[in-house]
């Protein structure tokens, strides 16, 4: 095989130049002052709006201003926060302003609070931790209901010196304690004129302060998202912690009844 002949760069530029008129190019236009004249005379498009949204960044920051704006709203007007109110509640527990007068009862209505029993049956019986008050001390009487799920433990006490009758229940303080997180509409407060509610915090969770006239308790039937009136409730305090909702029902003021919560959960 013939060695390859070596040339040096001026030759082959050379060479190129001779075969350049045998193997004509066709025209070419010039490009660069087409497109220049393109861009100087038409001005560049503006994103149609629609496609502003299609970014989810962009819609996450519009949600999270406007979920701001609308709970400012709420908290500085009462009116809105009370017809709002059943969307921020503790589960197992809706608060909710009623529209219609509540319904009447007799001042002191039979409780059914469930079975009554010890407080060592009673924590068998039930899928959480029972926690006792430690202001309060051992209950007078323990009541458990077990066909609902996780169960719920009712906790009576009878009135006492710094403790007054509550007409509602005919007790001192009613503490009962159940599993929200699985009964997430369980109870439901009808609150009427006279009657207020606060969002408190218990211990760090949030919770609700219902004082002033009593309220309606209504009761979820079945599972079939139907309730009845049960009866009229004194001054409640309700919070949720790890799952379980908590309920202290009883004449005290708000002081008092936070000194009750000292100790649980």
């Amino acid at each position: 095989m013939a060695d390859l002949q070596r040339i040096t760069d001026v030759e082959l530029e050379r060479a190129l130049r001779d075969l350049g008129p045998r193997y004509p190019y066709p025209p070419t236009p010039n490009l660069a002052s087409q497109v220049r004249l393109r861009i100087t005379a038409q001005p560049v498009a503006q994103p149609r709006r629609f496609e502003l949204w299609r970014d989810p960044r962009r819609l996450a920051l519009v949600a999270a201003v406007l979920l701001v704006l609308l709970g400012a709203a709420a908290v500085a007007n009462p009116a809105t926060r009370d017809a709002i109110a059943h969307f921020f509640h503790v589960r197992g527990v809706i608060v909710n302003r009623q529209a219609s007068p509540l319904p009447s009862f007799s001042p002191v209505t039979p409780l059914d609070l469930g079975r009554r029993t010890t407080l060592a049956d009673a924590q068998s019986s039930v899928k959480f931790n029972i926690a006792v008050p430690a202001e309060l001390g051992a209950p007078d009487a323990v009541y458990v209901v077990s066909d609902i799920p996780g169960g719920e433990v009712a906790l009576a006490y009878t009135p006492r010196p710094s403790i007054p009758l509550v007409t509602q229940t005919g007790l001192g303080v009613l503490v009962t304690e159940f599993r929200g997180d699985l009964n997430p509409v369980f109870l439901m407060k009808g609150l009427g004129e006279g009657t207020t509610a606060e969002e408190v915090s218990v211990n760090g969770d949030p919770g609700w302060w219902i004082s002033g006239q009593p309220h309606m308790i209504y009761v979820e039937v079945g599972g079939q998202g139907q309730s009845v009136p049960l009866r009229l409730a004194a001054n409640t305090l309700i919070w949720e912690h790890a799952g379980v909702t908590y309920r202290i029902e009883s004449g005290l003021s708000k002081a008092d009844a936070f000194r009750i919560t000292a100790g649980l959960p």
